[in-house]
């Protein structure tokens, strides 16, 4: 078992997101801000908040600074060009030290989505020299991957994404289990999901650098669209108004229920405490050093009291007590939507 679990959560700068940070803060090992976006040029966007900054000073806490490429409408084609131009890749690697040395960061997280699948070779290729280039100065080099549950370097989404090799490179990897359902309606992420998931993962990554990304969102479907992201508190709002009844579905591990709204049939399904715990049980039981959680913000609050029992060992001793919700009838409770695939950004 490792010496401590990691209680890393990703932080979006907007007001669920800063007023968890203020609440929870302490809790943390790492926070993973939603901070640097690339630019044509392979420089840096700063995007990071006053608000964010000052909570994470006055914490004390560790930062892994996301370097993303959702500053820019094209993703996929601003991608290909600072990966496979050798200058370009050399100019963001350079950047990335550059910002890590000014602000004095723990290390870096990179969330690159969209890969073209023929850029796997220039992804690892990146990775190799951003490690090169941070480890002799004691910066962590980290990286969040889709969810795989085998290699298919001809998947359109996950592709790119090599886990052997990128683990060769990268302190830590941040396995991405959710969006297990986007284009249709079914769970966020599924137990059953999230295992196969980490299966794989634990066959060619090393445990020591795994970190389980865990939802604590919700999707809310109509036919022919793509779904609205709900908070915890949004979800359960949501099912009061209609007069829906939530459902715990025990296979999946995880929240639904249904409703019609002006003649249109709408799904919802959404993590709360008890999928949540269900999760955290799993990466106990398999040894993993922590996890990373999709975002402040979102969250079912009655998750911290989970993780503050988890961290302190006595995670197995005092249950935690569950609504049945399935036989109650709730009456009396960012940025944009992306295309399908792993569209966590912003929630």
């Amino acid at each position: 078992m490792f010496r401590r679990f990691e209680n890393n959560w990703f932080y979006v700068p907007d007001p669920p997101g800063r007023s968890s940070l203020e609440a929870h803060g302490r809790e943390l090992n790492y926070v993973l801000p939603f901070w640097f976006g690339v630019r044509e040029d392979g420089t840096l966007q700063d995007m990071s908040d006053a608000e964010g900054t000052a909570l994470i000073r006055a914490y004390n806490l560790s930062v892994l600074a996301i370097v993303h490429n959702y500053s820019s409408p094209e993703f996929g084609p601003l991608i290909h060009r600072l990966l496979t131009a050798e200058r370009l890749r050399q100019t963001l690697v350079v950047s990335i030290v550059e910002m890590l040395q000014a602000r004095g960061f723990a290390g870096v997280n990179i969330d690159f989505e969209f890969v073209p699948p023929e850029d796997r070779p220039y992804l690892t290729l990146f990775m190799a020299e951003l490690y090169a280039a941070l480890h002799p100065l004691r910066f962590l080099a980290t990286i969040s991957v889709p969810a795989e549950l085998e290699d298919n370097p001809r998947h359109p989404f996950s592709g790119a994404f090599s886990y052997p090799d990128l683990a060769r490179v990268s302190d830590q990897m941040y396995v991405l289990a959710y969006d297990e359902h986007f284009t249709q309606p079914g769970p966020i992420a599924s137990i059953g999901f999230v295992r196969r998931v980490l299966d794989y993962t634990l066959s060619v990554v090393p445990r020591h650098k795994i970190r389980l990304g865990i939802p604590v969102y919700g999707y809310d479907w109509i036919p022919g669209a793509l779904p609205t992201t709900l908070s915890h508190a949004q979800a359960l709002a949501r099912a009061e108004r209609v007069g829906a009844v939530i459902r715990y579905d025990e296979a999946a591990q995880e929240s639904t229920y249904d409703y019609m709204e002006n003649a249109v049939a709408h799904v919802v399904w959404f993590e709360d405490v008890r999928s949540f715990d269900a999760k955290l049980a799993l990466v106990r039981r398999l040894r993993l050093p922590g996890i990373g959680v999709w975002r402040l913000g979102l969250e079912d609050p009655r998750v911290w009291t989970r993780l503050l029992r988890a961290r302190s060992g006595r995670g197995g001793r005092r249950p935690v007590i569950y609504q049945r919700a399935a036989s109650v009838g709730l009456r009396g409770r960012i940025f944009r939507i992306f295309p399908a695939g792993r569209t966590r950004h912003p929630r």
